[in-house]
């Protein structure tokens, strides 16, 4: 499997499992975690690549909600219980290697604890956008995903995390399913608030409609305090799309930055090159640009230090 392929994390929802009673308002229900008893093969290359460059191994290790193991890779710091945790939610395109060169980043800039969640490889499929998008009879949603996050918060809590260190970071549809897993007054919202001290929002996509295809998610007032962060050349995620950002205890907007203004272009063991938008993806007939961003990134990791200090 390509890197380029996998860095097409874009604009779908995701899927986790929770049986929930039947007068539970509609966008607070979540499909059966497990579509195909088979996980996806994600092929031997690209799972080394975490272990080869310091990264937990990804493996099947998270109970979910309803049936199942998740996928991640965990990888503690030195101290864990007295280190912050980010807990990494993929975009619509599934892990790619721009979420290995993200762990590193996180390992290197704060000592943390890394946690990458997977939601797509569990269920038996690649991704939840292109030919996958069709393929199945229903999306993942971000209330699926929620769950999902749900999970590997109760996974970390046995493990001696600390809740008050412990962060939702989610990119492109990740994204949003950070702001609906800190939305309030949901079924799962007073679980999060156990697990999770503080939300991360990097491009998100903010429209998506539900595992029915008629209703879109619900987004926001936020239970816990979320930064948001935006690229005014983000035109498959558009900021004017995104009117959950009022909700939020931070905005952060560069004009000039693209979608995934963090993307590794040529795969996890190559240096990212500045500027470079080989990256591309096609979205409402259009071709979309994905360039990555060296001072983008390094200011985005900072004020992630002040958030989260």
């Amino acid at each position: 499997m390509s890197g380029l392929f996998l860095l097409l994390f874009s604009f779908g929802l995701t899927v986790t499992g929770a049986a929930v009673a039947r007068d539970t308002p509609i966008y607070d229900k979540a499909a059966p975690l497990v579509e195909r008893e088979k996980v996806f093969d994600v092929g031997n290359s690209f799972l080394q690549a975490f272990e080869r460059l310091g990264l937990g191994p990804m493996l099947q290790q998270i109970p979910a909600h309803g049936q199942g193991l998740l996928m991640a890779s965990w990888t503690p710091s030195t101290d864990p219980s007295n280190s912050p945790t980010f807990v990494i939610q993929h975009g619509g395109g599934g892990i790619g290697s721009m979420h290995i060169k993200m762990a590193q980043d996180m390992r290197r800039e704060f000592g943390a604890n890394v946690l990458i969640l997977d939601s797509h490889w569990s269920r038996g499929r690649r991704s939840n956008v292109g030919p996958d998008f069709r393929k199945y009879w229903r999306m993942i949603s971000a209330t699926d995903r929620a769950y999902d996050l749900l999970a590997a918060g109760q996974w970390l809590a046995e493990k001696g995390i600390d809740p008050k260190q412990a962060y939702a970071v989610g990119e492109s549809q990740g994204g949003m399913v950070v702001m609906r897993a800190f939305t309030a007054n949901t079924s799962f919202s007073e679980e999060i608030k156990k697990y999770f001290a503080k939300g991360i929002v990097l491009w998100p996509a903010c429209v998506w409609w539900d595992s029915d295809h008629t209703r879109s998610h619900p987004l926001g007032p936020f239970h816990s305090r979320v930064i948001v962060f935006t690229g005014g050349r983000d035109y498959g995620s558009p900021v004017s799309e995104c009117l959950a950002i009022k909700h939020a205890a931070r905005h952060v907007h560069f004009e000039e930055a693209t979608h995934a203004w963090m993307l590794a272009t040529h795969g996890p063991y190559k240096p990212s090159e500045d500027g470079n938008c080989d990256a591309k993806i096609e979205f409402k007939n259009r071709s979309i640009d994905m360039c990555f961003s060296a001072s983008r990134t390094e200011e985005t990791w900072r004020i992630i230090r002040e958030f989260t200090q």
